[in-house]
């Protein structure tokens, strides 16, 4: 017999003895007491079906998991989600949010000089025409003294206690050895080698700057990605003069070149909040051109930060740009949310 066969038999025994019961003049207690061993094995039965049927959804989904964190299951499923984008380009242009630091959009378009800058800011920097040079210094010199009336500061000691030696920097195995760093995707890049199709990972964009044969270059970029902005962290330790109430960067910029003379700055489009720019290896010439509509009232600065020095802004009245030094040079900018009051 069938499994339907056996399920139509059954069911017509059942409601055989059902009307049986009835025309004998049994109440339905009566017939509830005398059915109870089969509701009992049959309620079991669920039971136990039911049972099977957990243990094996959670054994399928301990494999899938399991399976999901080996190295080769990674990569064939992020090159079939990149062919799979990459198909959807006609259809879909995604690449618009995939550069986008945020998928929902503000309310109101950020403009800096708009929110932030008033003719009557303008009085902060009117007066600043040199920066000051610290060293040995504390929070209340920097901030106090110098940020809070709009003058940018640079710390020649920031790092007196680094345990990293600069002259030990070395970028690729930096990134190499760091799986959060190989795969990250910086979301602002600008150089003068050819990368190719993008977007592209950080370690294939150092390996393309780092084996490179081009006597002169430049490049740099801004990591969005939270994992890769606190593994660069170790590159620039925070600076001793810092209040710890103080957030964490939640962005950071780093800048590289070798031999690449040029006179055109490099402008940056950084957060409005508090900068702090680490010149590792090698030295940059800094720009801070005062910002819409200050630009007729304040100084433009321009001045040389070299190997060992930090820069400390607050760039709600500046523009920053830089122009790469002659031989190798590494800087790191971070940005950090931060009220000037």
């Amino acid at each position: 017999m069938t499994q339907r066969e056996k399920f139509e038999f059954i069911n017509s025994e059942v409601r055989s003895f059902y009307e049986y019961c009835k025309e004998a003049g049994m109440t339905d207690e009566e017939m509830e007491i005398i059915c109870r061993p089969l509701t009992t094995a049959v309620r079991k039965a669920s039971i136990k079906r039911l049972t099977r049927a957990f243990l094996f959804l959670v054994m399928v989904i301990a494999i899938g998991y399991t399976v999901s964190q080996t190295e080769t299951f990674q990569w064939h499923a992020a090159a079939i989600a990149r062919m799979t984008l990459i198909r959807l380009l006609p259809i879909w242009d995604w690449t618009p949010l995939y550069y986008n630091k945020c998928l929902i959009e503000r309310s109101q378009p950020h403009n800096v000089e708009n929110d932030f800058v008033s003719p009557a800011d303008c009085i902060s920097c009117e007066s600043i025409k040199t920066i000051a040079r610290l060293a040995d210094t504390n929070y209340n010199d920097v901030f106090n003294h110098h940020l809070l009336r709009g003058a940018p500061v640079i710390v020649e000691d920031a790092f007196y206690d680094w345990s990293i030696t600069r002259s030990e920097l070395n970028l690729t195995s930096f990134i190499g050895d760091d799986d959060r760093l190989r795969d990250s995707v910086p979301c602002r890049i600008l150089t003068n080698i050819r990368l190719g199709r993008q977007p592209m990972d950080l370690e294939e964009i150092v390996s393309r700057i780092t084996n490179t044969k081009i006597p002169s270059w430049f490049v740099h970029f801004q990591n969005c990605d939270i994992r890769a902005v606190k593994s660069f962290r170790i590159l620039a330790p925070r600076p001793y003069f810092l209040s710890p109430h103080i957030p964490p960067s939640h962005f950071n910029w780093l800048l590289l070149s070798k031999n690449y003379d040029t006179y055109r700055h490099k402008y940056l489009e950084l957060d409005v909040g508090l900068i702090i720019m680490s010149q590792l290896k090698g030295k940059n010439f800094v720009q801070l051109k005062p910002r819409t509509p200050c630009q007729d009232v304040c100084y433009t600065l321009s001045f040389e930060l070299i190997e060992g020095e930090t820069l400390v802004l607050a760039n709600s009245l500046w523009e920053f740009a830089y122009v790469p030094g002659k031989g190798e040079n590494v800087a790191m900018i971070t940005e950090t949310d931060w009220l000037e009051s």
